[in-house]
């Protein structure tokens, strides 16, 4: 099992913007990944109240790695950031791993 924590170094890379963000997303650290993954949780959620002017970007870079992970952690951690639109997810959903699509498939069909 892995430990996934975040510090000061994922917020700045959080706070450095898409290319930052992206170089880590999809470079293959998995706990790298998995670690900016739950940072960007505290720029997410609503409750912690911090926005992003680049939010947007990032719920579309949550949507490519959700299409090119083979990576169950990843994927389910991505699942669980990801809001809407969702226009990525719904072109790429064929090549989503197949044992994903019943989640991505839920969350394409709520409301």
């Amino acid at each position: 099992m892995t430990t996934v924590y975040y510090d000061d170094s994922h917020k700045k890379i959080v706070e450095s913007g898409i290319p930052a963000i992206r170089r880590i997303l999809f470079h293959n650290n998995t706990s790298e990944i998995l670690s900016l993954l739950f940072c960007l949780d505290f720029y997410l959620d609503p409750y912690y109240k911090n926005t992003l002017s680049y939010e947007k970007e990032i719920y579309e870079l949550l949507q490519e790695l959700v299409i090119s992970s083979q990576d169950d952690d990843i994927i389910e951690a991505c699942l669980q950031l990801i809001c809407i639109p969702l226009s990525i997810l719904e072109q790429g959903f064929d090549k989503i791993k197949e044992n994903w699509k019943p989640d991505v498939k839920y969350i394409l069909n709520r409301p």
